[in-house]
């Protein structure tokens, strides 16, 4: 919830900068500043959640994925225990894709961080 409250402040601040350029252009550079605060905080964000979700979390996702595997097949605990680093390596090849898509997400952010940087120094 407090991503939510963050990301709608800094963006009326944003607006409201953006729509005030007219009395004065120079209130734009506000309107950046703010987007990349926005950015930032969005940045810090899903780094976090990315380390938490696949570095912190994995061994308790994993126990998961392998009671999954277990009520989902015709596999016993002793049969995944005996070839624990083949399930451990399937486990990660099937997060690859969720892996893929928070990469992006970051390197989106990463993207519009720097446009903004690159627009308040060139303008």
């Amino acid at each position: 919830m407090r991503n939510f409250y963050v990301s709608i402040v800094l963006l009326v601040l944003i607006i409201l900068f953006a729509s005030l350029q007219t009395f004065w252009s120079g209130l734009v550079y506000f309107a950046l500043s703010f987007l990349i605060i926005l950015c930032i905080y969005w940045l810090i964000v899903l780094i976090n959640q990315y380390i938490v979700d696949y570095y912190k979390t994995f061994e308790d996702d994993f126990k998961i994925y392998c009671n999954e595997t277990i009520n989902s097949t015709m596999l016993s605990a002793k049969d995944i225990n005996d070839n624990l680093s083949y399930y451990r390596k399937k486990y990660k090849r099937s997060l690859i894709r969720d892996k893929i898509l928070d990469i992006t997400k970051i390197l989106f952010i990463i993207s519009i961080l720097v446009s903004c940087v690159v627009g308040m120094t060139m303008v």
